[in-house]
């Protein structure tokens, strides 16, 4: 046990290691996990083990989970550990993980029966010789409302990377992706102190800047949409501790930004940044420890030019949201 995690395995954990690890973060779900489970159970492709990482719920997730690991033939892990955010569960499973290739599945959402079996198909379509310029493949998915996601490209696999990721930022909806094991080790997902949520795009984005991906037009998740907030989509009231992740969301891509995105979203984050900085500000003083600080020039020159209109935006952000 560390730091308050406890890891218990099902009997069909062994040494061999599988070709897929699959990851369930989960926070409470009592009554919507047995569909992301039951979605692993009839996986057709059998060669894989299944973590799921018990962030600190408060509802009991154990009556669901410990009879699953006990009549399962499948290799599964159960890990509690302490509410830190679904990005410290994901570091916590990609630690654990000893497969080729990692698989998410958030847990209100569920496989389709081929979602490992195409992957593993999909994977080995790349040539044995440019496997380590690859990260992941990337498939669709739809809604549970049967709406599907745009379609790639045809030949986005033929393009290079920057010019395929150019095509692939364009689409609006999301995907399913599967990366492999060795490169999520060696860039898991930051922990900063005070904050509780971590974009997933914080480490994709930087990893589009040395790998590829390769791109299925296969569906392989059914997206369900309950308890669904996104920033400024939802009217759901905000509490400060929203506004400090998504203040350290926008300045992290920002830091990190790359032209391979399209210059709008650069506009649109950075207008972000400064009215979460504002709004932040209105309720406590920032921290000295540099958490939410630009570091390129051209972006803080950006920023300070948004000084009014980010002002104007934060009085209403704060009159409607918080």
């Amino acid at each position: 046990m560390k730091d308050g995690m406890k890891i218990t395995t099902n009997k069909n954990w062994k040494s061999a290691k599988p070709f897929f690890t699959v990851v369930t973060p989960v926070f409470n779900r009592h009554d919507i996990l047995p569909r992301a489970i039951e979605s692993i159970k009839k996986q057709t492709f059998r060669d894989f083990e299944y973590i799921i990482v018990n962030d600190g719920s408060t509802e009991n997730l154990d009556d669901v989970i410990i009879p699953f690991m006990d009549e399962t033939d499948i290799p599964v892990m159960y890990i509690k550990k302490p509410n830190g955010g679904v990005h410290t569960a994901r570091n916590a499973g990609i630690t654990q993980a000893r497969g080729v290739l990692i698989a998410w599945l958030d847990s209100d959402d569920e496989f389709v029966p081929s979602t490992l079996a195409v992957f593993k198909q999909e994977w080995e379509k790349i040539p044995k010789e440019s496997w380590d310029d690859y990260y992941q493949v990337a498939a669709r998915m739809k809604e549970s409302n049967g709406k599907e996601g745009t379609l790639f490209p045809d030949g986005i696999n033929e393009l290079g990377r920057k010019e395929a990721y150019r095509v692939f930022h364009r689409k609006k909806t999301e995907n399913l992706e599967s990366q492999r094991v060795s490169i999520m080790k060696e860039n898991m997902w930051p922990e900063p102190d005070g904050i509780t949520f971590v974009p997933e795009k914080n480490i994709w984005l930087k990893l589009e800047k040395r790998y590829k991906t390769w791109f299925t037009n296969e569906i392989l998740l059914i997206y369900h949409t309950e308890g669904i907030d996104h920033v400024f989509h939802s009217e759901k009231k905000k509490n400060v501790q929203y506004v400090r992740n998504s203040l350290w969301g926008f300045a992290s891509q920002l830091n990190d930004w790359d032209l391979i995105e399209k210059l709008s979203v650069f506009f649109e984050d950075a207008f972000k940044y400064a009215v979460f900085r504002k709004v932040l500000k209105h309720f406590e003083s920032l921290p000295t420890d540099g958490r939410y600080d630009l570091k390129k020039p051209i972006v803080k020159i950006l920023v300070a030019f948004l000084f009014i209109p980010a002002w104007f935006a934060a009085r209403i952000y704060i009159k409607k949201k918080m």
